[in-house]
């Protein structure tokens, strides 16, 4: 190929990459960031939920619940039964459930998390092992557990914002648990809560982009 051939070509990549919002080469730069939310929207949604009223209320409140202090996946969220609950002999009430690539895992549900959730069902005479489901459809009594894309919209309908300005998402929730968790008790805390197979997986990908040194360097 000839020297003209090859600048054509190199001509042909950078237009391509500059079309698609890249640099000179290489990956997109990583937003300044996280992709969780602010301390002040987890606020704000506590403050919303607190008072439900309707079946759409109680159920987001529990979403609201478990999500906040597990950071479970969406598929793991939606898959929650009561019959896989079981005490710690540490005193913990623990959940199973099947994580990511089909490995076995198990988190821990705080009670006052549960409670929001027995409350849900107990207030709309709700008869399920699940504990999320659908509402029934007009004229119907029939519930159906809730599934990944349900719980996507719902939680959409939330109207808060993540850290990088994108509409609300299930994962959102878990880069928020885990942004905090490593921020305040480590990596190791961290990988438990979110069932990484190492900490460095957590830091990798939880760690906040930026960080105020003035905090810590004070001469």
């Amino acid at each position: 190929m000839g020297v003209a051939a090859n600048f054509k070509k190199i001509v042909s990549i950078e237009s391509v990459r500059k079309r698609r919002g890249r640099g000179p080469g290489g990956p997109p730069p990583p937003s300044m960031f996280g992709k969780g939310l602010t301390d002040e929207s987890m606020r704000e949604l506590t403050r919303r939920f607190s008072k439900p009223k309707t079946e759409e209320d109680y159920r987001n409140r529990a979403i609201f619940a478990i999500l906040s202090k597990t950071g479970l996946r969406a598929k793991e969220l939606v898959s929650l039964r009561f019959s896989n609950l079981t005490k710690a002999p540490t005193g913990e009430t623990l959940v199973t459930f099947v994580r990511k690539g089909g490995r076995f895992g198990f988190a821990v549900i705080p009670e006052v998390s549960l409670e929001t959730v027995r409350k849900y069902h107990t207030a709309f005479e709700i008869q399920s092992d699940m504990f999320f489901l659908s509402r029934p459809k007009r004229n119907q009594s029939t519930r159906t557990p809730l599934t990944t894309r349900s719980l996507q919209r719902i939680i959409g309908t939330w109207n808060v914002m993540t850290c990088q300005g994108r509409k609300v998402h299930p994962h959102a929730l878990r880069h928020t648990v885990g942004q905090k968790m490593l921020d305040k008790a480590g990596s190791i805390a961290a990988q438990k809560v979110l069932g990484h197979s190492s900490p460095v997986t957590t830091a990798k990908f939880y760690t906040t982009p930026y960080y105020d040194s003035s905090k810590i360097l004070i001469w």
